[in-house]
């Protein structure tokens, strides 16, 4: 290897795997991917790194040499986590000992960093992510409180009415049930305004939408017994605006409690 390419010329090259790659081990697992696709072309002149989805690279190699529409390359198979993907490093003198053995080590060091990289986001996401409605959990919303709401935003603060008399009633299958489907209906009503829905705990349930999401989210509420309260950006920020929005759900719920059949009407 070393008559092959020069003493001088490899000690250069594994410095260059060496700056490109040093940074991927705490970075993000995007910036990973990033920094491995601006740096590829500074270790391998010429060369390019291509991140493919599985499907595109049907016929590749799990790892090592292969072609791409044509193009000459190294590939390997990420698995994910986050998602998977095929990683080709595109370039035409990768057959050449010295170029395949820096070819390996490099996506050696790539397929590490997206490792640890996906593997920390996951638990990341894990630990703000609650496990029954997938919604963010408490401490998503108090991440998302100490960030800000944006001016024309609200906070709603939800509480699902009679769970625990469903839990005691049906079993709490039932109750999970409903927890679910009215997760559901606070993702897609997320999704739909580029807001964030949130389960604090137990019945207790919190979604930042724009204002102007404010009726149709109403409307879609309706269909679950729940109270309500509301807080705009323009009213408070971090743990002011989420009492402001919890106060003003108790309020609705006692209002509630005090109805009889006959008033409601």
């Amino acid at each position: 290897m070393l008559q092959a390419m020069g003493q001088e010329s490899l000690l250069l090259r594994l410095l260059l795997l060496h700056e490109v790659t040093a940074g991927f081990s705490e970075a993000p697992f995007a910036e990973v991917l990033a920094r491995a696709e601006r740096g590829v072309g500074w270790v391998f002149p010429g060369a390019r790194l291509l991140a493919l989805f599985p499907e595109e690279a049907q016929g590749l190699p799990g790892r090592g040499l292969g072609r791409f529409r044509g193009l000459l390359g190294y590939g390997a198979y990420f698995p994910g986590p986050p998602l998977p993907l095929y990683l080709f490093l595109e370039h035409p003198g990768v057959e050449r000992p010295e170029e395949l053995r820096l070819a390996a080590l490099f996506m050696e060091h790539l397929l590490a960093a997206l490792r640890g990289a996906g593997y920390r986001e996951g638990l990341e996401r894990q630990a703000r992510t609650d496990w029954l409605t997938g919604l963010g959990n408490r401490r998503a919303l108090e991440r998302a409180l100490r960030e800000g709401l944006a001016r024309g935003e609200v906070l709603m603060v939800m509480d699902l009415d009679g769970l625990k008399a469903l839990n005691d009633r049906e079993g709490h299958l039932a109750g999970d049930a409903l927890l679910r489907r009215f997760g559901a209906c606070l993702q897609a009503l997320a999704r739909s305004h580029g807001g964030w829905g949130f389960r604090l705990g137990g019945d207790e349930f919190a979604l930042i939408l724009p204002e102007r999401a404010l009726g149709e989210a109403r409307r879609a509420l309706e269909a679950f017994p729940v109270s309500l309260g509301v807080a705009r950006a323009e009213e408070g920020q971090g743990q002011a605006l989420l009492e402001l929005a919890d106060q003003r759900m108790y309020r609705a719920k006692r209002r509630k409690k005090r109805q009889t059949p006959s008033s409601a009407t």
